[in-house]
């Protein structure tokens, strides 16, 4: 028997025989996964499978913090405050439902005769089952295809409500409070079932009356900056169908995009919008749907070669989100002068992106800096100092915390909103300047926006030439674009390096036919907005674990910080250079008479 000093401490490596099974080194570095505990190991198995998972205390359903998990997971193998480390010793195992759990949605059956009839009717439909008993009945786990589902309360379903949007449940092996323990009934396939919302059709109240779930569409995998602005009053003719696809058809999959955009072309021909007009606002959300140019243009030609009917009117859409669009067409009027014009604008376009992605018509929309920053594509220490110039020009206010999230809530000044729809009366065409919504789409979406490769003010004047037909001189685009000639003139030589610029006589005018891609790989800024967004999304996985360990740590004090100093002696045991050596040759490590193995 060998002895091995570590540390202030002594641990115990027996050379074993090659009777006792012996593992190679590869598999004895997985030798502290197999002294997990029982919750340790199914944390990291459901986090694996896109689970957001945390603690809660033992035989409760709730009492750590678990506010932040609605908007991040927490970190995997963050050190000190990740997965293992914060289910150290005993707790109960949550489940967040909602977006960060990949959609998840359970129905949440209160006695054994109503899991019974849910699961019967999934089987009916052809569904596999992911289900787990608990102190009363079962849980039902369902991923929707199509969005997030709200929340049903409890007592409006016959035994049963939805957990969804916000909510979370406990899963096995968690203690129920009356001491019975959650345990899986069955989970037929890898991961739980993806349906379409749809599929539940057959949910009623306790009085027999139908109920649909509510979905929210989520925008996580949706590219940022597919911006449109139709000017549409609450008296316009165009159809609900038209309003939806210059919103959302960036989204139609291939198969129905030439008919939606042709249906639609139709309509504005028949409410009496021009063909200029009616490409504007259609054309982008058709190239984004992947429809080449051409095609999109023959398409919409082809509903403008006769006279249309316009389709049934319908009045303004509850949902319809104007007030963003106020903003915008108020900054394409506003002269962002002085030496940070270009960050204070592309942090105003931030927050009017989110505020389009909070669907809210209340002038009050959420925004972390972190977010913000993310769309600007800067640091956040640039971002919180360009909202506080902004916020010293009354253009924004932070209304207050968001209490759960941590982020602000924030709001364009009235008058801001007041002026965008003076503008917009004005307007005698439904289009403004297209370079903004090719500008937007470039910063949030291209790499090219970044520090090192064009950059805001470089991208804002490249845009604004890429629409035009004509070559204009540098005091020309200054005026247009209410920039300085010297500014022009910056941008001109930046974009005279990357090829993208050609000088003629009467001015400037683009050329080469680069991607974006292409401008970024070589200005080696490719791969930075990624990163910026990983980085930022591991900050904040990283603080939500430092609210839930100081949360359990008041609850549970010295009882959790013994498990934790526990679990972190098995770490460093088996991260030591020495110990691992002895593993390859086959010793058994041994910590506290414990033999890991």
């Amino acid at each position: 028997m060998s002895i091995i000093a570590y540390n202030r401490d002594f641990v115990q490596v027996g050379i074993v025989n090659p009777t006792d099974n012996s593992q190679t080194f590869a598999n004895n570095r997985r030798i502290f996964e197999k002294k997990r505990t029982t919750s340790q190991s199914v944390a990291y198995e459901l986090f694996d499978l896109g689970f957001n998972v945390f603690p809660q205390p033992i035989a409760h359903k709730g009492g750590f913090a678990w506010k932040r998990l609605q908007y991040t997971r927490l970190d995997r193998n963050h050190a000190s405050y990740g997965i293992g480390t914060l289910f150290a010793g005993d707790c109960n195992l949550a489940i967040m439902c909602g977006r960060t759990s990949g959609n998840l949605f359970v129905i949440d059956c209160e006695s054994l005769e109503s899991l019974e009839y849910h699961m019967t009717q999934l089987r009916a439909r052809g569904l596999p089952l992911w289900v787990s008993m608990t102190g009363r009945g079962g849980h039902i786990y369902l991923r929707a295809t199509n969005g997030e589902v709200h929340n049903i309360e409890p007592f409006i379903l016959k035994d049963a409500e939805i957990k969804g949007q916000n909510g979370y449940v406990l899963a096995p092996p968690s203690i129920h409070p009356t001491g019975a323990q959650y345990q899986w009934l069955m989970r037929e396939g890898k991961e739980p079932p993806s349906i379409h919302t749809n599929q539940v059709d057959w949910l009623q109240t306790t009085q027999e009356q139908h109920v649909k779930l509510d979905v929210d569409t989520t925008t996580e995998n949706i590219t940022y900056g597919k911006w449109s602005y139709p000017v549409i009053s609450p008296q316009s003719k165009l159809s609900k169908a038209t309003r939806e696809y210059i919103l959302n058809g960036y989204q139609i999959a291939e198969g129905s995009r030439n008919k939606r955009l042709f249906v639609a072309a139709c309509d504005m021909n028949g409410c009496g919008y021009s063909q200029s007009d009616c490409e504007a606002q259609l054309m982008p959300p058709a190239l984004g749907s992947g429809l080449p140019s051409y095609e999109a243009k023959r398409t919409i030609e082809s509903a403008y070669s006769k006279q249309r009917s316009p389709s049934r009117p319908t009045q303004k859409i509850a949902s319809d989100n104007y007030e963003w669009r106020y903003a915008l067409l108020w900054a394409t009027k506003y002269k962002w002068q002085g030496r940070t014009n270009a960050t204070d604008r592309v942090v105003f376009l931030a927050l009017i992106e989110r505020y389009r992605l909070s669907q809210n018509n209340d002038n009050l929309f959420r925004g972390s800096i972190r977010e913000i920053a993310t769309l600007a594509r800067i640091g956040t220490t640039t971002a919180t100092k360009a909202l506080e110039r902004l916020e010293k020009k009354n253009l924004i206010a932070k209304i207050a915390p968001d209490k759960v999230s941590g982020a602000s809530l924030w709001s364009f000044d009235k008058r801001i909103i007041e002026r965008g729809k003076k503008i917009e009366l004005n307007l005698s065409t439904l289009s403004i300047p297209p370079h903004w919504l090719r500008y937007s789409v470039s910063v949030f979406n291209s790499d090219i926006a970044e520090r090192g490769a064009l950059g805001h003010s470089v991208l804002f004047v490249y845009e604004y030439l890429q629409t035009q037909n004509q070559s204009l001189m540098p005091s020309e685009i200054a005026d247009l674009l209410g920039i300085s000639v010297n500014q022009v003139n910056y941008a001109l030589a930046k974009l005279r390096v990357y090829d993208l610029i050609d000088r003629v006589a009467s001015g400037w005018l683009t050329s080469g036919s680069a991607t974006n891609d292409a401008i970024a790989q070589q200005a080696g800024t490719l791969g930075n907005g990624q990163k910026r967004r990983a980085r930022f999304a591991q900050e904040r996985s990283v603080y939500a674990g430092q609210l839930l360990f100081s949360s359990r740590f008041k609850r549970e004090g010295k009882q959790f910080m013994r498990a934790v100093q526990h679990q972190r002696e098995i770490s460093q045991v088996l991260d030591d250079p020495l110990v691992q050596f002895a593993m390859e040759l086959g010793a058994v490590p041994i910590v506290d008479g414990v033999r890991l193995r």
